[in-house]
This record gives C-alpha cells, sequence and structure tokens, in this order.
C-alpha cells in the first residue's frame, strides 16, 4: 500500500536526481529559498512503497492565510510519472488528506506539461482547474544540445548568423564567475530585484544536486586591436599583389572586396581605440545567471552593458552560452525562464531557434471549497470595503 510521508531534504533532491523530466524549481534549495524570499513554508513529501521506496515526490510550498487557512504550492509540478494514471490519482488523494491537516483551501501546480501532453486530461479528471488568476511564463524555447554545433547553428536567424560572422574578428571570452564578480551582474541589471538575486545565488551556489552558475562575457579590446591590426595588413598584403592594369572581371570583383574589407577594418579599429581610451584593456559585454540541473540548464537572468550596443557583441556572447554547454555534455539549453518574462529578451532568444514549447500553466485543485470561496471572494470583497472606508474617512479629514 502507498503511503504519503514527509522526506528529507536529502531524500527529495536524490529522487529528483534519479528522475529526467525534472525542474530546478524542484530541489530543496528552492524551497529554501522560497522560505526566505516568500515567507512560506516547505514541504517534501514522498510517496513510498512497501519497501518505503519514494515513487512520486513533491515540494509544497505553504502559504499562510487570513482565518488560520492556507494555501499550497507545488512548483513545476510534482516528481511524478503524470502517465501513470494510478500514481496520479493516489498521489493527489494523498495530497488531499495531507492539504486537510494544513486547512490548506486549494493544491496550485505548474507541471513542465505541453498542452498536448495525454496527462493534462488526467488531471482535468481529477479536478484540477485552469487558473486564470495567475500568469507565468508558459513557454520556452529549448535547444537540443545533443545536435551537432551545426546542426544548432543552422536554425539561427539570418540576423544572429550575420551578428556571429561580423563579430567573429573581436577577442570575447567566456568566464564562470566568482561570488566577488557578483556586483558586476548587479550593476549590469541596473539595480533590480538585487536582494532577490543575491539571496538565489547564495542559497544555490553551494547546493550539490542544483547550482547556479554566474557567466561573464568579456570583451578584451586590446587583444582585438591587435587582431585587426594583422588583419589590416594581411588585406593590405593582398591589394598589394593584385596588378592595377588590365584587371580582368574576377580581379576586380576582389579588389572590390578588399578594399571594402579594408575600409571596414579602418573603420574597426577607430572605434575599438576609442573604446580603449575610454574604457580600458576589456569590458564586460554580457552577464547571465544560469542554474544547472542534471543534464539540463535555464538562463535565469540576463543583462546587457548599455554601452557598445552597436557591436552586436551581445549575439556572440549568447553563442558562446549556448556552445559552452554543448561542450560540456549537456544535453537541453532552456532559453526562458519562469522567473521573469522580458519581451525584448525572449525576442532576441527566439532567434536562437530551438523547439518552442507550450506549457499548460496553472492549475488549481481545491481541497475546501467553503474556505477558498471565503479567501477569493469574501476577503478581498472585505479588503476593498475597508480601504474604501479609509479613504473616505480621510477625505473627510
Amino acid at each position: 500500500m502507498l503511503k504519503l510521508r514527509s522526506i528529507s531534504k536529502i531524500e527529495f533532491d536524490n529522487y529528483v536526481k534519479e528522475n529526467t523530466n525534472t525542474h530546478f524549481m524542484h530541489s530543496s534549495a528552492w524551497g529554501e529559498f522560497e522560505k526566505v524570499t516568500s515567507h512560506v513554508t516547505p514541504h517534501y513529501l514522498g510517496l513510498t512503497d512497501e519497501d518505503n521506496t519514494i515513487v512520486a515526490a513533491t515540494l509544497l510550498l505553504e502559504e499562510h492565510l487570513p482565518l488560520n487557512s492556507s494555501n499550497l504550492y507545488a512548483p513545476r509540478g510534482f516528481v511524478i510519472d503524470y502517465n501513470d494514471k494510478s500514481l496520479l490519482k493516489t498521489f493527489t488523494t494523498k495530497l488531499k488528506d495531507f492539504a486537510k491537516t494544513r486547512k490548506a483551501t486549494s493544491i496550485r501546480i505548474n507541471p513542465s506539461l505541453t498542452t498536448t501532453d495525454d496527462a493534462l486530461a488526467t488531471l482535468k479528471e481529477l479536478n484540477y482547474k485552469k487558473n486564470s488568476h495567475v500568469k507565468l511564463l508558459e513557454y520556452t524555447y529549448k535547444i537540443d544540445l545533443t545536435k551537432n554545433l551545426k546542426e544548432i547553428e543552422k536554425e539561427y536567424s539570418d540576423n544572429v548568423k550575420e551578428n556571429l560572422l561580423k563579430t567573429e574578428k573581436y577577442d570575447v571570452e567566456l568566464l564562470i564567475a566568482d561570488p566577488k564578480d557578483f556586483e558586476e551582474f548587479l550593476t549590469l541589471q541596473d539595480n533590480k530585484n538585487n536582494d532577490y538575486y543575491e539571496t538565489l545565488y547564495d542559497i544555490f551556489r553551494n547546493n550539490e544536486y542544483t547550482k547556479i552558475k554566474l557567466l561573464l562575457g568579456k570583451l578584451h579590446i586590446t587583444k582585438t586591436l591587435k587582431i585587426l591590426e594583422k588583419e589590416l595588413v594581411r588585406v593590405n598584403n593582398q591589394i598589394a599583389i593584385i596588378p592595377i592594369d588590365n584587371l580582368d572581371a574576377s580581379s576586380k570583383e576582389r579588389l572590390t572586396n578588399l578594399r571594402k574589407q579594408k575600409d571596414q577594418i579602418n573603420e574597426d579599429l577607430k572605434r575599438f581605440k576609442s573604446y580603449k581610451l575610454e574604457y580600458g584593456n576589456s569590458l564586460t559585454i554580457s552577464a547571465a545567471l544560469v542554474m544547472e540541473q542534471n543534464d539540463k540548464v535555464w538562463i535565469l537572468s540576463e543583462a546587457n552593458n548599455k554601452v557598445l550596443l552597436e557591436t552586436n557583441l551581445n549575439y556572440r556572447i549568447y553563442n558562446e552560452y549556448i556552445k559552452y554547454y554543448k561542450n560540456n555534455s549537456f544535453n537541453l539549453f532552456n532559453q526562458l525562464s519562469p522567473l521573469e518574462s522580458n519581451q525584448s529578451f525572449n525576442e532576441f532568444k527566439k532567434e536562437f531557434g530551438g523547439e518552442f514549447i507550450e506549457y499548460i500553466g496553472d492549475y488549481v485543485l481545491v481541497t475546501n471549497h467553503i474556505t477558498n470561496f471565503i479567501q477569493n471572494k469574501v476577503v478581498p470583497l472585505f479588503k476593498a470595503f475597508k480601504k474604501e472606508e479609509q479613504n473616505e474617512t480621510s477625505n473627510s479629514n
């Protein structure tokens, strides 16, 4: 007989590690992060068989509400085989019983299921209802890193390919940053959500199973100048060996192209000399917080330097992120994170291709209809009434 019990954080993380369809929010570190930032109580629950082997698990975040009630939330759903209808039904029944012990009005989930997954019908049969009140990022573009690099780059937009070609002569380096470099990321973030990201980084950077990294994309200005100077010598030498008199059509075309290259290099030299005067030997172009779990990686948050935007080096740096994880034996590159939705970044990442995945979004299972009605209908009306009353009192004074 299957039994629901509290499990340790180590047990939970070990079970997540053994499974494939997991998310960085399926981690004890995420529970501790939410405990600090959202003031919720994390519960780590496992469904075990007769041998005490875990067959399903979940992190439940308990949000404490007025009237001694609560809501339960499973970030990115359960760690379970959603295609096993019997198991999902049993787990749901056991969780409803747990919800009663916590006086919870509902259980909310947003699993990594797509709109075409058969499991969606099973959830609906179990009375999980679409939640229209919560809007997370319900889609992403996943790059399959098991493909060879040429296949991956073939799916890039023409704009990406053009910018990668333009910037290939610039000296760029991808660095795995130390904690002391985190301030640089915050600076590029333009002081948005500093406490949030600092807490996230501090909690996850020492986690054994789900790890956070800070990647910095550096432009080496002095080295780039040397590359450009060598390139100028090469082009001048090629121009010098072309005879000026009696040029055939092919030689004329080659000479024209070389002169265009020379003009472009001279223009780049002029720009990079001014960059060196202003910024020194190197400059961070882009920084990204990424989360790694098993063979998957997510871009959590990305920030670009507002200077040198005309170089379009952010395309080059982002491509370096992809190559880094491809070369380090990761299998899946998740481009968009549910942590933040920035339309301009989303459009930028869309240009790098990958499979478009649309998730089912937020679903809620009501576990106590009376308290759920009170919390979602009566309490908001009461709060609105009190606010209106306070405004009238303030206006009369």
